[in-house]
């Protein structure tokens, strides 16, 4: 989320932190030019973890969803029709984890588990929002034809943030060798 942020807003509260925690040190605690420096950077280090993971839930209200970067935490289903196998469908549970500084993806199928390798929030020019992430999935039964370990990137665009409904395109390299790699369309829709 934090990227989405203008940059003129990403350092003005950077810069606005920073120099009140050094007024606040230096004047309050009357300590030297060189402790104040390291205590505010020592502040500013443990504020921004602390809020990054924890304190912005609270006040990341509606207005900040619709306009800056939607909610992607929680539970969804995710369908996906492959060019594999006469087009099968497949849906599973797929769970994101967003903090304010990354983003991170897991599912778990019938037959394995994935995870993102690289997860990340676009704002597209049209002011809508893209999701795209790259995976690592790892079959645990895989066939004589089948690999235990692929990749893939998906990319979606959120069709509608208040339902956070998201449509796009996925594809894998598994199999790539005998030419059986997978691509298709994925929807996601909160469970």
């Amino acid at each position: 989320m934090w990227e989405l942020f203008p940059s003129k807003v990403k350092y003005g509260i950077s810069s606005v932190a920073s120099i009140a925690i050094y007024f606040f040190l230096n004047h309050f605690f009357e300590i030297s030019l060189i402790q104040s420096v390291s205590y505010t950077l020592t502040a500013i280090t443990i504020l921004a973890l602390f809020f990054g993971k924890y304190a912005w839930k609270p006040f990341y209200i509606g207005y900040f969803q619709e306009n800056f970067c939607p909610n992607f935490n929680g539970t969804w289903i995710c369908k996906i029709q492959s060019n594999f196998n006469n087009k099968t469908v497949v849906e599973f549970p797929i769970t994101f984890e967003a903090d304010f500084f990354s983003i991170r993806m897991k599912a778990t199928t019938t037959i394995g588990n994935t995870h993102s390798n690289y997860c990340r929030v676009i704002r597209n020019a049209d002011d809508s929002f893209q999701l795209e992430y790259i995976f690592q999935g790892k079959n645990h039964s895989p066939s004589s034809t089948d690999t235990v370990y692929y990749e893939g990137a998906a990319s979606l665009r959120v069709e509608d943030i208040k339902s956070m409904k998201m449509k796009g395109v996925f594809w894998t390299n598994r199999c790539w060798q005998n030419n059986l790699n997978t691509a298709g369309s994925i929807e996601l829709y909160r469970q």
